[in-house]
């Protein structure tokens, strides 16, 4: 994995149960399973990602978090994991790399604050929640800003930006997610919506 050697304990027809080992430096993230003698399997279109903690002062090269106003450059290679309650208002953030947040497992109460001036994706990756594994708890990004403030060209301020990169966010499916009424309707009125699919 990432190039990495992962020793097997076990495996199935279906499964593969290895120990990662340390991984040395920033390289792409990468997950392939050969077996020798046959090749490269499938994976399922699963992925095993190497990630740093926003928790751990490892990170941050053993040095504190980034604090209030700071800037934070994320290299390609990085997968900055945000696993904290809440953030600092954070300058601005250059996204090379992945920047990820992830649900708290079984906790869909639990309360995530993100706050930014910007937000940049550039080649790299912003996940809150995949279409496979949405996020699952609950989440507030807040961008910062005002009309005064410095504009990245072509973005604008108080934004999250993206070029040459992707941007995943899903939570979990409402329906229906939005209507259309064909009248006005009074308060307290009883109303009948009939559900339309709608192929997007």
């Amino acid at each position: 994995m990432d190039g990495i050697n992962c020793p097997v304990s076990a495996a199935t027809s279906t499964s593969v149960v290895c120990t990662s080992g340390s991984r040395p430096g920033l390289i792409a993230t990468k997950t392939e399973l050969y077996i020798t003698g046959q090749g490269l399997v499938s994976n399922n279109q699963l992925v095993y990602t190497y990630v740093s903690a926003w928790s751990s002062d490892t990170t941050w090269g053993g040095e504190f978090a980034p604090m209030e106003g700071e800037s934070i450059w994320i290299p390609e290679g990085l997968n900055l994991l945000v696993d904290i309650d809440r953030s600092p208002v954070i300058n601005a953030i250059i996204v090379e790399g992945s920047i990820i947040f992830q649900p708290v497992d079984g906790e869909p109460n639990h309360h995530r604050y993100f706050d930014a001036s910007y937000i940049f994706v550039t080649g790299g990756k912003m996940e809150v929640g995949t279409e496979q594994f949405p996020y699952t708890s609950k989440i507030t990004i807040t961008m910062h800003g005002n009309i005064t403030d410095p504009y990245i060209p072509i973005y604008g301020n108080k934004c999250i930006g993206l070029r040459f990169g992707t941007l995943d966010m899903h939570g979990i499916e409402r329906t229906p997610t939005w209507t259309v009424l064909e009248s006005t309707v009074e308060a307290g009125e009883n109303v009948m919506i009939m559900s339309e699919e709608v192929d997007w």
